[in-house]
């Protein structure tokens, strides 16, 4: 039972924006569940046991937030279902943002099953922040990596929702917003690869590109008053490149966005997977027509999977 970098990122953010902060643990052993076919009223005494002394733990650090402003509650609740848990409380109560601690899978169970964090990405309804080892518990430098090649307006829109947020959460806690975009022109002429081999582009198409998309780039960053220094037009893969500026520059928070999946086989774009695997920072996903700015409270969860010893103790991911 202890408090997790998303756990005071959580409370940093709150307190900061004033908002409400809602606190969730699940709880589930699977230990228990074992012992509870052979005795099914010991296993209920356990689990309220366990369940008790982790509600306890989490209302003494609410009380010790409180006594310093905070508005927040608590809840605990022993599901093995998580991700249908955490999308009833979210509907519910249709917080600005879940914060979470990274928890990352080895890629052998990847392949066969969905991590939680893959579920969160792909069908959560409001933006998700993944928080790492964070130094600072409220950021004070925000990146938002942008993406010029897309072609559809309500993807193109994206970009400013992300800026938008970006901006939002810097006004908050006092942090000062980069604006990133790699032009990679690597991945242009990939995508016009066909079985017939690459398809001819006419000389100086990749300038024109180029300049195309600084411009572009230019036009949004005029449009949410981001000053010069804070602009960085990049050119390299994306997935690296933003990675080494966010290490170089000690970047706290990563805004990215991600798009619905085409097909079943990618959940989301390549990049911002590379990008949540070797995570440099905390991330944090906006899907199209969310908008982290615009709603009204914090929602934090807690998963637990502990095994018992001599008392029930939580393992925070």
């Amino acid at each position: 039972m202890q408090r997790t970098p998303a756990f005071e990122r959580a409370v940093a953010l709150a307190r900061a924006g004033g908002e409400h902060l809602r606190i969730v643990a699940l709880d589930y052993i699977r230990a228990l569940d074992v012992m509870g076919v052979f005795d099914p009223s010991a296993l209920t005494v356990l689990r309220q046991s366990y369940l008790q002394i982790h509600r306890l733990w989490l209302e003494d650090q609410a009380a010790q937030e409180r006594t310093r402003g905070l508005d927040c509650s608590v809840e605990v609740l022993w599901t093995n279902r998580r991700f249908d848990a955490i999308s009833a409380f979210i509907k519910t109560t249709q917080p600005r943002m879940l914060i979470k601690d990274v928890h990352h899978e080895p890629l052998f169970a990847r392949i066969f099953s969905t991590p939680l964090d893959w579920h969160l990405l792909r069908d959560c309804a409001c933006p998700v922040q993944f928080v790492t080892d964070a130094l600072h518990p409220l950021p004070g430098k925000l990146l938002v990596a942008v993406n010029l090649y897309r072609y559809e307006e309500a993807e193109l829109k994206l970009n400013d929702t992300l800026v938008r947020t970006a901006s939002s959460l810097a006004k908050q806690c006092r942090a000062s917003v980069h604006v990133l975009y790699s032009d990679d022109w690597s991945a242009f002429y990939a995508a016009n690869v066909t079985l017939l081999g690459a398809l001819p582009i006419e000389t100086g198409f990749h300038e024109a590109l180029s300049e195309g998309h600084a411009e572009a780039f230019a036009s949004l960053c005029e449009r949410h008053a981001i000053p010069s220094e804070c602009r960085h037009f990049l050119t390299g893969t994306p997935q690296p490149t933003i990675s080494a500026f966010a290490r170089e520059n000690d970047i706290d928070l990563l805004i990215m966005g991600t798009l619905p999946r085409r097909s079943l086989e990618r959940i989301i774009g390549n990049t911002a997977e590379s990008l949540l695997l070797h995570a440099p920072c905390s991330v944090l996903i906006v899907k199209p027509g969310e908008d982290a700015s615009q709603a009204s409270s914090l929602f934090s969860v807690k998963k637990s999977t502990a095994m018992p010893r001599t008392f029930p103790t939580t393992r925070d991911l």
